[in-house]
């Protein structure tokens, strides 16, 4: 990159309505900072957040020290009437609104929304004009983390301008505030960056998935993933003969990247800020692996997203004789002193470049393309057929890269309404377009039911070839437009590019 030019990012500030509280019967202005979380925390009222003790703990220990409290508090000791009472009459507003006020304001919230795009929404690329991702940086809020995060209920402030560094070229007018920095780093692709005031790690703008330097990364993910098919075979010689080696972390290493690409695991010390204390193959303790006589070993850890990874599966008795050796010896870690760039390293010495990271891409990728190669889908079949298939696929990858989710709150009632459905269509006469919605009503329910525990949509964006699917669409008549959210068309638009 040699030329970066933006407006800088949309900063939110919150505007302070001059509420107060009680706190143990005495009234307490509040100042925007407080105002803020206190609007905050009562919009969280009614929620599960606030039966969840440590939510609430974590809360209520930022706001009395932004109180500057120095007494002994419970939650009810503070009384938020007074915004509750303002919370609620907006939200009656809203609903009572006719339908042309309410079209009436979103018109307005459009002009906006799009007043801010054109100012903070684009940048000057190499001479193009291109998008940029999320120019909005994070407004103030209560930290809710994914799964059962140690900090969620923490107060989390949001950046201010003197906060937040640009990274523009020499050539780039500097846009108007209050910046920490101007910096030029022509090998990223980030437009904005600060440092989070409450986990401490960099937080980032970037140009869009759209945007050709993205793209060309996102494809150059998936040629990797792919080179990998063509070195499986010498990178699995290369594990098993290192699972013997006499150098005791060269083992170790064999071994977590035999989990790697046997178990699809993740390599275990990288993570994402709001994610929990998760597991992945570097990080296993001795209380995640039970060996049983049989040759069999269960695995029974919280991965990503604290999404319990349980699994019993046969191993080689080559790995399990090493898993009991690293288990004795095992202080916390049972691969201690092993870590992320260890195993990338021990890759790339029969595929430079590889890291760990790709196995998923790689058996995400594998698992779509053998499915769909074993479906008998034909071209003059209906489209509702082409994309339960689509998804039916998507599900393999996502059963083994154990992508779960909590099952959606109205999940039952949904089922239960489309099962009544079905009921109804069988009670009438069978005629051919009613025998058609029979069978279609049926794949959708088979599909409701099997990944009800399930997130397509990750191993979707981050972990299938987009390639593979717009090939098999080709083959069969199916425009794959109609099975990839629009996020994800914009994402993937160069594979059009490609075969053109």
């Amino acid at each position: 990159m040699k030329e970066l030019i933006h407006n800088g990012v949309l900063v939110p500030i919150y505007e302070a309505k001059g509420f107060s509280i009680t706190f143990k019967g005495e009234k307490i202005k509040l100042t925007p900072e407080q105002e803020e979380m206190a609007v905050a925390w009562v919009k969280k009222l009614g929620t599960k957040y606030v039966n969840d003790k440590t939510f609430v703990k974590n809360f209520f220990k930022d706001f009395a020290k932004a109180l500057n409290l120095k007494c002994k508090y419970e939650p009810e000791d503070f009384d938020f009437s007074e915004i509750i009472a303002y919370v609620e009459s907006e939200k009656k507003v809203k609903e009572s609104l006719s339908k042309e006020e309410r079209k009436k304001l979103a018109e307005q919230r459009k002009l906006i929304r799009e007043a801010n795009k054109a100012k903070y929404g684009y940048a000057i690329v190499d001479g193009e004009r291109v998008e940029i991702g999320n120019y909005t940086v994070e407004p103030s809020s209560i930290f809710v983390g994914r799964g059962k995060h140690p900090l969620r209920g923490r107060w989390k402030p949001g950046p201010k301008q003197e906060d937040i560094t640009l990274n523009l070229s020499p050539n780039a007018p500097i846009p108007e505030g209050n910046w920490k920095e101007i910096v030029w780093d022509p090998e990223s692709m980030w437009i904005a960056k600060w440092r989070d005031k409450l986990t401490g790690k960099m937080k980032y703008v970037w140009l869009s998935d759209s945007s050709p330097l993205k793209q060309a990364r996102e494809k150059e993910k998936f040629d990797k993933a792919n080179s990998l098919d063509e070195k499986i075979s010498e990178i699995r010689k290369h594990i098993w003969r290192n699972l013997t080696s006499e150098d005791i972390k060269q083992r170790k290493i064999a071994t977590v990247c035999y989990l790697i690409d046997a178990l699809k695991f993740r390599v275990g010390d990288e993570k994402d800020e709001d994610e929990a204390d998760t597991v992945g193959a570097t990080t296993l303790r001795p209380e995640h692996i039970k060996i049983k006589p049989n040759g069999k070993v269960l695995f029974k850890f919280l991965g990503k997203d604290s999404v319990e990874w349980r699994k019993e599966v046969k191993l080689p008795s080559l790995v399990i004789n090493n898993l009991k050796e690293f288990i004795v010896s095992a202080n916390s870690s049972i691969f201690d002193g092993v870590k992320s760039e260890d195993v990338n390293a021990f890759l790339s010495e029969v595929m430079p470049g590889l890291t760990a990271k790709v196995f998923r891409t790689y058996h995400g990728t594998k698992i779509v393309k053998e499915y769909l190669e074993n479906q008998k889908v034909k071209p003059e079949d209906p489209d509702y057929i082409k994309k339960f298939i689509a998804k039916m696929a998507n599900l393999q990858a996502a059963i083994e890269l154990n992508h779960k989710k909590a099952p959606p709150k109205n999940w039952r009632e949904r089922l239960k309404k489309k099962k009544e459905r079905l009921k109804e269509l069988k009670s009438k006469k069978l005629t051919k377009k009613r025998k058609e919605a029979i069978k279609k009503l049926k794949l959708q329910i088979k599909l409701m039911k099997e990944t009800n525990e399930y997130n397509l949509n990750t191993s979707l964006k981050s972990y299938i070839d987009p390639r593979v699917y717009y090939e098999w669409c080709k083959k069969i008549n199916f425009d794959w437009r109609l099975y990839y959210p629009k996020s994800l068309q914009k994402k993937f638009s160069w594979i059009e590019n490609e075969q053109d």
